[in-house]
């Protein structure tokens, strides 16, 4: 069980009460184990975090979680801003129900990563949620090339950001640089441009719950990293090309960036105009993957791909991978199919939604024509 310690700014210091931030830094790093760290503004507002002293090299939180006493009528959260010359070391987890400010402008206060470090936000008992909010130039986190993961739940994550709340730089020469993820649970929001990311710095989002969102407008990451998106659920669907791009128009692998793909639950925007091309399924078993170098097989039973003509052509076709079919044509494990293989032809300004069966053979459930 944590021991909890009150930040209360204008009331009175006493027992596990604090109102001086020194002195209650320097109280928790004399408590072993978990610690949570409650912020309680109901008589100042907000609860700020100083720069740090003269000689003093950081603000420790280890074993420490933070967390807030709302809600309150007229107050959702309590409010915690991060002053500029603020840093953390072994900050990596946040409850719920406080509203985190970043104010710094020049030094990001979270920049001690290591190898593939965790963060937790949002994930507490009581299920109350967080929002992290970064109004300074410095972004909260700041993050080189090991990479790093964020278990994001029930959380406004940046949705009222001026500036990104993470930087993901890679060191020129950096072999195989690691991913940034942020997998996202629960009724969790991701606001827009999220993460600033450098040349060749791969960013991955988990939505791994039907109600996360994540804002479309990621440029920041487009710009010079690489923006990934792990599966979705089955009732949401991840549209490739991704507008303003403009539809496929060609059968070519690998690119991401059109419609080559390997995660379920998609839809397919293709340009059928002359003259035309072949549109193929991944392969049912084994074919669908996860992760950015695509080490994790997908089970995929039930999961959906929808191919839609956006243009008006009639030269379309859908056809499934070697060995799988499309409502049982050609026969598994039967004659060779004909070469080249009609396929599935999808009429201008149609769409086919095709369902994995998870073993090998695509079932049509809808037909728009």
């Amino acid at each position: 069980m944590a021991t909890v310690v009150v930040f209360r700014p204008g009331g009175v210091q006493k027992g596990n009460v604090f109102t001086n931030w020194a002195d209650l830094v320097d109280a928790m790093s004399k408590i072993e184990g978990r610690k949570m760290l409650e912020f309680d503004d109901s008589i100042q507002t907000p609860c700020e975090i100083p720069a740090l002293p003269p000689g003093r090299p950081s603000w420790d939180m280890t074993d420490v979680g933070w967390a807030g006493d709302g809600p309150r009528p007229g107050r959702p959260r309590p409010e915690v801003h991060i002053l500029e010359g603020a840093r953390f070391t072994n900050f990596r987890m946040i409850g719920g129900q406080v509203t985190i400010v970043n104010k710094a402008t020049t030094t990001s206060p979270i920049a001690d990563f290591q190898n593939g470090d965790h963060v937790q936000i949002g994930l507490r008992d009581d299920a109350g949620n967080a929002e992290l909010i970064n109004e300074g130039t410095a972004p909260l986190f700041h993050v080189e090339a090991n990479g790093a993961v964020f278990f994001i739940q029930n959380c406004l994550f940046g949705v009222k950001s001026a500036y990104p709340l993470i930087r993901y730089v890679i060191p020129a020469g950096t072999p195989s640089p690691k991913a940034l993820v942020l997998n996202l649970l629960g009724q969790n929001q991701t606001g827009k441009n999220v993460v600033e990311a450098g040349p060749g710095a791969p960013v991955l989002f988990g939505a791994l719950s039907s109600a996360a969102q994540v804002g479309a407008e990621q440029s920041l990451i487009t710009k010079s990293g690489i923006l990934r998106f792990g599966p979705v659920g089955r009732i949401q669907r991840q549209v490739l090309p991704l507008p303003p791009a403009a539809p496929a128009t060609a059968d070519l692998e690998p690119n991401p960036n059109e419609q080559f793909f390997t995660l379920p639950n998609v839809i397919l925007r293709c340009d059928g105009r002359p003259p035309g091309f072949v549109q193929h399924l991944p392969k049912i078993n084994g074919g669908f993957t996860m992760g950015l170098m695509a080490l994790v097989a997908v089970y995929t039973g039930g999961q959906e791909v929808i191919v839609a003509e956006v243009k008006g052509g009639g030269d379309l076709t859908v056809a499934p991978a070697g060995g799988d079919t499309i409502d049982g044509w050609p026969p598994h494990g039967g004659a060779p199919p004909p070469v080249p293989y009609p396929g599935v032809k999808i009429a201008p300004h149609g769409a086919r939604t095709f369902v994995s069966d998870g073993d090998h053979n695509w079932i049509t459930i809808s037909v728009v024509s």
